[in-house]
Parts: C-alpha cells; structure tokens; sequence
C-alpha cells in the first residue's frame, strides 16, 4: 500500500481552498442523506430540487425543515 499523500489544507490554516470546500460540501451532504435513511426515490427528489435551486442539499434539506416549522406554528 502507498502511503505517500499530498497534504491540500489543515485546520488551522489560511482559508480552505476552494476545491477542498467543494469536496467537504458534498461529503456532508452525502451523510447527511444518509443519516436521514430515506427511500431511494425520496433522494434522488432532493438531489434534483437542490441541484434545480443551485443549493446544497444540506441548503435545501435545512429550507424543507425551516418551511415545516412555520408551517407547524
């Protein structure tokens, strides 16, 4: 096994770069629907109105959860 790797960002350091909030983004959201153990059709509807909205599905998922609430009150 290689252990050789490329160190991109470190907390602590100078702003995370681009690149790597992107990665961190999208593997926030991946567990977050994870988390969330919903049926397949029901993920790939969160996908599609997040990514149709230009937000993350962590963006979304929070607006869905915001709207119930005031829904609720």
């Amino acid at each position: 096994m290689n252990s050789d790797f490329e160190v991109i960002w470190r907390k602590g350091d100078t702003e995370m770069p681009n690149n790597v909030k992107h990665i961190v983004s999208v593997a926030q959201d991946e567990l977050l629907l994870k988390s969330l153990h919903l049926p397949y059709d029901a993920v790939d509807i969160i996908r599609y109105n997040a990514n149709k909205g230009a937000k993350t599905i962590n963006e979304y998922v929070s607006s869905l959860v915001l709207e119930s609430l005031h829904v609720a009150q």
